[in-house]
């Protein structure tokens, strides 16, 4: 019985660490060193800490001068009616060799 409740205990402090994690982490691992790791900082500091994490970025084709690459970004926004938020973002490289992000809903 004493094995059991120690494996119970293991399994329930790895799952407090990875809840625990992903906000502690996330102003750490998304910095601006590429153009996703940015956009993932944008969604961080939109308030969705989890979301960052498991945001699904997609890299289309379109290059815009002024704004840089074009981005789709799926992610799960709990603010929003439908939750579904899928974003048309865009990621241009700055002077600092760090990634400038501008996000919207598109046309």
């Amino acid at each position: 019985m004493a094995k059991r409740k120690k494996v119970l205990a293991f399994i329930l402090l790895i799952a407090v660490v990875f809840v625990a994690l992903p906000p502690l982490l996330a102003p750490k691992i998304h910095d601006h060193d590429s153009p996703r790791s940015a956009l993932r900082e944008a969604i961080y500091k939109d308030g969705h800490p989890y979301q960052s994490f498991f945001a699904f970025i997609k890299k289309e084709d379109y290059q815009d001068q002024e704004y840089g690459q074009q981005y789709h970004v799926y992610w799960y926004d709990y603010n929003s009616p439908t939750g579904e938020t899928a974003s048309i973002c865009y990621a241009k490289a700055n002077e600092n060799e760090e990634y400038d992000v501008a996000c919207g809903t598109g046309p």
